[in-house]
């Protein structure tokens, strides 16, 4: 029997609890839930589940220290999610819990009939230093959605990407979830050669959500210069600037380092459906 998860919501008690206060940062997706009815959160009063249906229903889990060497949790949160009837699922746990995934890996094989089809890891960064002031602002604008002219700028800059991010079956979808972001373009010649988008604010850390250059534009600067200008955006906020990289991205890993990020943990993520 599966443990039993209670559905919550964002004004729960264990969301005041200090482990979970200190590991904010790595899990700023279940910070925004809080505030978001488009979230389901679950927890059985140690570990939380935020399922994110209209992402695909990925899964975030935040794990107490009790389950760091306890396999047997991890199971008990696939058991549930199967029981939720979702058919796929990504998981995305701290790097306390990978040592344990091996594990999970056979367990799920075999009692729970899921296989593990994927994994690698994320890299989350802070940044804690000062506004920096080697970069200007000029050719950069706030995209307004309700510009024709600006919406064009998206969908022409999105358009030339769409084979290298791999949208060709969603590219209408992700250039309106761009069109609803904090959206900020480097516009030169009418064109945009490149952007910065800024996610939701929490109390303290405010989610670049990423930073897009041209591939024709990259090593010039460009990208340096929007994550410059999107790190003092969020200094603005009198919030902390932090993002999430792809480990394998050695580009984009040495982009936040010379903006000046600070490694502060790794998140993997696991792709789990139903082997049949």
């Amino acid at each position: 029997m599966a443990t039993i998860f209670d559905k919550i919501n964002g004004d729960d008690p264990i969301f005041k609890n200090a482990e979970y206060l200190s590991d904010s940062v790595i899990f700023n997706s279940i910070e925004s839930a809080r505030s978001d009815e488009d979230y389901n959160i679950y927890t059985d009063h140690k570990n939380v589940i935020i399922s994110t249906p209209k992402n695909g229903l990925r899964v975030w889990i935040w794990t107490s220290s009790s389950i760091k060497n306890d396999t047997s949790k991890l199971v008990d949160i696939c058991r549930f999610l199967r029981d939720c009837s979702i058919p796929k699922v990504e998981i995305y746990v701290k790097q306390e819990v990978s040592g344990n995934l091996s594990d999970l890996y056979a367990i799920t094989s075999l009692e729970l009939d899921y296989v593990v089809k994927d994994e690698f890891s994320l890299a989350a960064f802070t940044y804690k230093g000062e506004r920096k002031t080697d970069e200007n602002d000029e050719g950069i604008i706030r995209v307004d959605k309700s510009n024709p002219a600006h919406v064009k700028l998206v969908t022409d800059f999105y358009r030339e990407c769409m084979d290298e991010f791999r949208w060709n079956d969603k590219f209408d979808r992700k250039v309106n979830e761009y069109l609803n972001m904090e959206l900020y373009a480097y516009v030169k010649n009418g064109k945009m050669l490149a952007n910065a988008a800024i996610g939701s604010h929490t109390d303290e850390y405010v989610r670049i959500k990423s930073v897009a250059v041209l591939k024709n534009e990259r090593r010039n600067g460009i990208g340096y210069k929007m994550c410059v200008f999107a790190v003092n955006k969020i200094l603005d906020y009198d919030r902390i600037p932090m993002l999430y990289s792809h480990v394998g991205n050695a580009a984009a890993m040495a982009l936040w380092k010379k903006v000046g990020f600070k490694l502060h943990d790794k998140l993997f993520l696991l792709k789990i459906e139903d082997s049949n």
